[in-house]
Formats: C-alpha cells, structure tokens, sequence
C-alpha cells in the first residue's frame, strides 16, 4: 500500500512539475547576445556576451542556448561550436532561481561588414529532464567592423604623389566672416584690414587675421565591378579599404571629402552616395557605409554615372578620384571625356604586381596603379 502511495506520489509529483516548467519557463528567462563594441575596425579583437538570466522561483537545471554569426570571426576557443557556412554556438547553463550567468568569449574581425546574431534558440528541461521546451528569440544585437587601413609605407609612390599633389594643390582662403584676431602689419597686406580702432590704442599699424576655408572638394568614386572575375572578392576589399585610407588622410588635412559608389548598402539597397564633409564624424560615415557596400549588389551604370556627375557646376572646385579595377572601353571614355571637360580626374587601378593594366591612352599621368600584395 505504501508503494503504491509513494508511486502516485511521484506520479503527481512528475505531471505537477511537468506543468510548471510546461506554462512558467519563460517568466522572468532573459538570454541575449551582445557584442563589446559595436563599432570595431577590420582585424581588431572583439567580444562575444552570452547572458542567461533567471528571474523567478523555479530553477532551470537545463537551458540549451544556440545561436549562429558569421564565420568571418576567428574566435580564440571553439568549444561547443562548429563552422560551416555560419559559425554556429550551442551552449548549456543551469541556473538557480534569480541567477543570473554571463559568458564572454574573445573574437577577432577578419572582414570588414554589418554582422548581426542570425538567431537564437533557447532549449530548456524539466527536472526530470524529460519535457522540452523551445523558444526562438529575435536577436538585434549587430556589429560594424570598419575596413582596414593601408600601412602608409606600403603606398606605392605614384599613388603617394597623386594624393600629396591632391592635397598640396587645393587652395585655402580667408573666410571673412570668420574672425581669428589681430597682428602686427606686414609689408604685403592690404590697406582695407588694418583695425585703425586697434591701431591707435598700441602706436602700431595692426590687422584683423581670419580663419581660413578650403575652396576645393574630393570626390571619391569607387567601383564595385571588377575587370575580370579572377580574384573580383580581393580587389574590391582592397578597392574600399584604400577609399577609407584615402577619405582619412583628404579629412586630416580639412579636405571634404564625398563617396559615390555603384555598390549598394546592404540595409538600403541603394546605391553608396554621401555628400562632402570634413570632420571626424563624417569620416566614421564614409568608413560605415563602406563596411556596409554589397559588392554583390550593383545598381546603375558607373560611367554613366561619371558622367552625369560631371555635370555638376561645382566640379571647377573638385578634385576626383576614380578607384577602379574595371578599366574597359566604356569607363575610359567616360574617363577621357569628363576629363576634356576640364574636370580635375584621377584614376587608381588595383592589380596585381604581375598584371599591367593596359589603356588606350598609356602614360596618362593620373592613372596610377595600386598594387594589391596578396596574391595568394
């Protein structure tokens, strides 16, 4: 009799626990997964925050956690993971009641792009760990790797010498509405700046200063196309990080810079187009757009495109650069005709050590090759 009252004991204990777990799991369960930084730049450490958060009375002896990311992140352990086309992670907490477990692991960025956490599946057991109940939660946690910077003393010397030609033959001006303060008069300025006010107050001829403003612009122009196929994913990662190392080095030097691209955004899926600025914050928009370029999607014609920019009145104030490893007919004669124009135009071409690139117009001096190391 006692058996038989310790086995319906243990019966109703078992459906009773069964249906707590079954309709009371997930009160008070938060899992997420989030970055340590949302911004990182191509080839820098990064982390991995798994967080399980049980908040309530009932404990959770098993809670399976499998989640996938990219698998252009190298992470420095792989236990409970696996890498094919994603890299996949599946981990097992249990936890008393309000606990609360976190788990970092380390990662390093090896491409530039907008990585979010492609899903999230929470597994969880009973007590006797024979129910199973699944939830599928929608991560929003993403992460921004930026591309990577060229080594300035892996710049080859033509391209160094076209942008330091760039830089050094943009004029600056005084901006007369931007008042900087006063100096002493020299030889060579004009009558109409001496403060007289100033002057008579010192026993000295004084003049205003003002802040200088650029007149010219940069305007990058990066082609998502390729010459050939062979090798196409290497010379546009190339192409967009020399277009990051370029806006830089244009906005250290107070240049704005603009970037158009035939690559599209891979939120918008519109084609790259952002306006010139030239302070620090622009940059990191020029660098996030380029993160954010879908080689794979290209919209509208890129000489076209030359073209229909060229008309712009501004462009006596702009200097262009065209990084193109696509040199065809069609993008030479846009080339030479914007160019006839009297718009000042230069073209870069990515390309292999080995590979000359062969033009109708040879020994134009403002189409300069950028050779690309990696080979392999």
């Amino acid at each position: 009799m006692r058996l038989l009252i310790a086995l319906m004991a243990g019966i109703g204990l078992y459906f009773a626990q069964l249906y707590l777990y079954r309709y009371f799991w997930k009160e008070g369960l938060k899992v997420t997964v989030d970055f340590g930084r949302d911004i990182v730049r191509e080839g820098e450490e990064n982390e991995l925050i798994e967080t399980v958060c049980n908040d309530k009375l009932l404990p959770l002896p098993v809670v399976q956690v499998k989640f996938s990311i990219t698998r252009t992140f190298e992470f420095k352990k792989m236990d409970n993971s696996s890498v094919t086309d994603q890299y996949y992670r599946n981990d097992f907490f249990s936890l008393r009641p309000y606990r609360k477990i976190t788990r970092i692991y380390g990662f390093k960025c090896k491409k530039r792009g907008l990585y979010p956490v492609n899903s999230l599946d929470v597994i969880c057991k009973d007590l006797f760990l024979t129910g199973m109940m699944i939830r599928s939660f929608k991560p929003d946690s993403y992460v921004c790797v930026l591309p990577g910077r060229v080594d300035p003393e892996e710049i080859p010397q033509p391209v160094a010498q076209l942008t330091g030609d760039i830089i050094d033959g943009i004029r600056w001006n005084e901006d007369p509405f931007e008042f900087a303060g006063i100096r002493e008069y020299q030889s060579y300025d004009p009558m109409n700046r001496i403060n007289w006010k100033a002057s008579a107050g010192s026993q000295k001829l004084l003049v205003n200063k003002f802040y200088t403003t650029i007149t010219r612009r940069v305007i990058i122009f990066l082609n998502a196309e390729c010459h050939i196929k062979w090798h196409e994913e290497t010379f546009i990662e190339e192409e967009i990080r020399l277009a990051a190392s370029l806006a830089d080095r244009f906005i250290e030097n107070h240049i704005p810079v603009a970037l158009y691209s035939n690559g599209c955004d891979s939120i918008t899926e519109q084609p790259v187009s952002i306006g010139a600025g030239a302070d620090a914050p622009h940059l990191l928009n020029i660098e996030i757009s380029l993160a954010r370029l879908n080689a794979a999607c290209i919209k509208g014609d890129f000489a076209g495109m030359l073209k229909e920019m060229s008309v712009d009145d501004n462009y006596e104030h702009t200097e262009c650069v065209i990084i193109s490893n696509y040199r065809k007919q069609d993008l030479y004669d846009a080339y030479v005709d914007i160019k006839d124009k009297g718009v000042n135009v230069h073209w870069i071409i990515p390309e292999y050590s080995l590979m000359e690139p062969r033009l109708t117009g040879g020994g134009d001096e403002h189409i300069v090759k950028w050779t690309v190391r990696n080979e392999s």
